[in-house]
């Protein structure tokens, strides 16, 4: 059974690295006028911040580049900690993750990119990416896609154009014998979730009927 697992990508990005050329799994065509075009209210920032994201997107090849999965930083990525992982937590996380790019489309943790920023809220992104996103999950023929999405990416994916099987997954505290879902940390503890993933495999995904939509809650 062949699994994919969806990660969003970090606003936080480290910007150094010695590689020049941008190497893609899925070349895509770069929303660039959409990226050049954003408003401080689409870039999050304002001021010398604004400037230095449209001087990112607009001269975007002349940035220094890397690897997918060292560009991300921040909470969840830190968490996951890829460089301390063993070689088969890495080949896992090579093999069954990707990571959904505004400006990539999708991406693999080795692929090689250029620093940017456009966040998932720019006008107009998710019409443009909608239907490439859509078909480029399903020419990966796999069983099951694992969303790890924060719901703001939900608008992403044509759900009901998609051949996998789809389960989402949240994550619960228990005190005093009550479940709360957990808002608060949880891109930290994603980020463990994704680790021990890699590493040990304890995660099974249940067999389930033709129609059946699967919400499997992690309890922590």
């Amino acid at each position: 059974m062949k699994i994919i697992y969806l990660l969003p990508p970090s606003e936080g990005k480290k910007s150094w690295w010695e590689i020049w050329t941008e190497t893609l799994s899925f070349p895509f065509q770069k929303p660039r006028e959409i990226a050049n075009n954003a408003t401080q209210k689409d870039l999050k920032c304002s001021g010398k911040r604004f400037e230095e994201g449209r001087e990112l997107n607009k001269n975007i090849k002349n940035s220094l580049i890397l690897p997918a999965i060292e560009r991300y930083s921040w909470v969840m990525y830190t968490a996951i900690d890829y460089d301390w992982m063993t070689q088969q937590g890495k080949d896992y996380f090579k093999d069954n993750f990707l990571i959904l790019s505004w400006m990539y489309g999708v991406l693999k943790s080795d692929d090689v990119i250029w620093n940017y920023k456009l966040p998932v809220e720019t006008k107009w992104l998710y019409i443009f990416w909608w239907e490439k996103i859509t078909q480029a999950l399903n020419s990966e023929n796999v069983d099951i896609i694992v969303d790890l999405l924060p719901n703001s990416y939900k608008k992403l994916i044509h759900e009901n154009k998609i051949k996998s099987k789809i389960i989402r997954i949240d994550f619960y505290s228990e005190k005093n014998g009550e479940l709360k879902k957990i808002s608060h940390g949880v891109k930290k503890i994603k980020g463990e979730y994704i680790k021990n993933l890699c590493e040990t495999g304890w995660i099974k995904i249940p067999e389930f009927g033709e129609n059946t939509s699967v919400w499997l809650d992690i309890i922590i």
